[in-house]
């Protein structure tokens, strides 16, 4: 069998070359430098989902990511504070943790010995007369890089690898209201993100799996399977017949709304299988005692969101995604559900759905991990050059929660994530940082 050609096209980095606002060519899938580009402007100036805070629970537990291409620990220190420090050895840069989560007051280097608080702090350098008089200085010096900025809403942890920049809130704007309607299904107004990720390698553009997320045109193709086998679905997936909107909030952030269908039908976890309260007592007592009877039937009626939150986080209803970007055509999905804590009755139906839609044979992430690489496969023709995203343009409305889309299957959120992606490598974006290029990497 003859090997496609997935050669990227010829490097184009002006950037207002490759965005139009209907259409976007196919270079920004292919394309090294702008790959390069991003990893500057997005993942390292930017801010970055990192992990949750309930997945480092107790001082010492600690998880290791990448912000981009960067090692990084998610660590909560002896003193109770969650930090996120740069996973290298000050001494000769050797990674130090290379498990993927435990607890440890220290991190020693596996190379010289040199050892580090979990805050830190160097605290142990073997044959120190090496260093003569300097030693005090060298240890005050070379403690482990903190990440320049770190914040969190909602338990959610984002840091930026560049000490200028707006706030976490600023970034998130309106996107906060999704991770509010999550935390509202919580009788604690918590999550607990520790069931374990699962991986996909996925041979496509990391953009390609994000923008694939608020894409409500695709279900009823690439998904066929599940409403083959899965009876009756939560909602008609054909626009005409229902309420869902698709919405751009601004800011690369976007949704696939389905509050105001859930609304109308005034039905119960219509999207959590229908499942009837009786089967979830212990959850809807828990919730009725923190939130009141009202509140907990429209938390139960309105359930979880369908919101891309720019550039990698995707709270996709009662399951968590992230990306992790290895190449121009190559990307790691991780995928968690959202349990609830003390809930166990919930989160036994919970991980069983996971499963069944984001495990290695589940229903929807296959689908798409199939589609992504076909989409960059198809990318090395490199005719015609514009991806085309001009569905329902001319019915888009604005109102007070953005451009927002009455027909599902309108490429609203996708303009919304090119607008933005655009303005950020631009450097135009609200608090860019100032004439920075990808060779100005520390």
């Amino acid at each position: 069998m003859t090997e496609l050609d997935t050669r990227p096209a010829p490097a184009r980095t002006d950037v207002d070359d490759l965005v139009r606002p209907d259409r976007v060519s196919g270079a920004v899938y292919t394309d090294p430098e702008v790959f390069e580009l991003e990893m500057q402007r997005i993942f390292r100036e930017g801010w970055v989902y990192v992990g949750h805070e309930s997945e480092v629970p107790e001082p010492g537990d600690y998880v290791t990511r990448r912000i981009g291409r960067e090692p990084v620990i998610l660590v909560r220190s002896k003193d109770g504070e969650v930090r996120v420090l740069a996973n290298r050895c000050s001494h000769r840069g050797n990674r130090l943790c290379n498990a993927e989560k435990g607890n440890s007051s220290t991190f020693r280097c596996p190379y010289h010995g040199w050892t580090f608080t979990n805050a830190g702090d160097l605290v142990g350098v073997p044959m120190r007369q090496g260093y003569a008089e300097r030693f005090l200085a060298v240890r005050e010096e070379l403690g482990l890089a903190p990440a320049p900025r770190m914040d969190s809403y909602g338990g959610f942890v984002f840091a930026s690898l560049t000490a200028e920049g707006i706030s976490l809130r600023e970034h998130l704007g309106s996107a906060t209201g999704a991770i509010d309607r999550l935390l509202a299904l919580s009788p604690t107004g918590t999550l607990d993100l520790r069931a374990g990720w699962m991986k996909h390698r996925m041979r496509c553009n990391w953009k390609m799996v994000m923008e694939n997320n608020v894409d409500g045109y695709h279900a009823l193709f690439t998904h066929q399977s599940v409403y083959d086998a899965v009876r009756p679905a939560k909602v008609s997936h054909v626009p005409t017949k229902v309420e869902v909107y698709v919405r751009d909030l601004g800011d690369g952030h976007s949704e696939i709304d389905y509050a105001a269908e859930y609304t109308r039908l005034d039905d119960e976890f219509v999207w959590f299988g229908r499942a009837p309260r009786e089967k979830l007592p212990k959850y809807v007592a828990a919730m009725e005692e923190a939130h009141g009877p009202e509140a907990t039937h429209k938390a139960f009626v309105v359930g979880p969101p369908h919101t891309l939150i720019f550039p990698n986080l995707f709270l996709a209803e009662m399951n968590i995604m992230t990306v992790e970007p290895l190449g121009p055509g190559e990307t790691i999905a991780y995928t968690t559900p959202a349990l609830i804590p003390g809930q166990d009755e919930m989160n036994e139906r919970m991980l069983r759905r996971t499963e069944g839609a984001m495990g290695p044979a589940g229903f929807l992430i296959a689908d798409d991990g199939e589609i992504g690489m076909r989409n960059q496969f198809g990318l090395a023709a490199r005719e015609p050059e514009w991806i085309q995203l001009s569905r329902g343009i001319e019915t888009d409305i604005e109102d007070e929660t953005g451009i927002v889309n009455h027909d599902k299957s309108a490429e609203t959120p996708q303009r919304g994530w090119w607008k933005h992606w655009s303005s950020v490598l631009n450097g135009r974006a609200p608090g860019a940082v100032s004439g920075s290029t990808g060779e100005e990497r520390a």
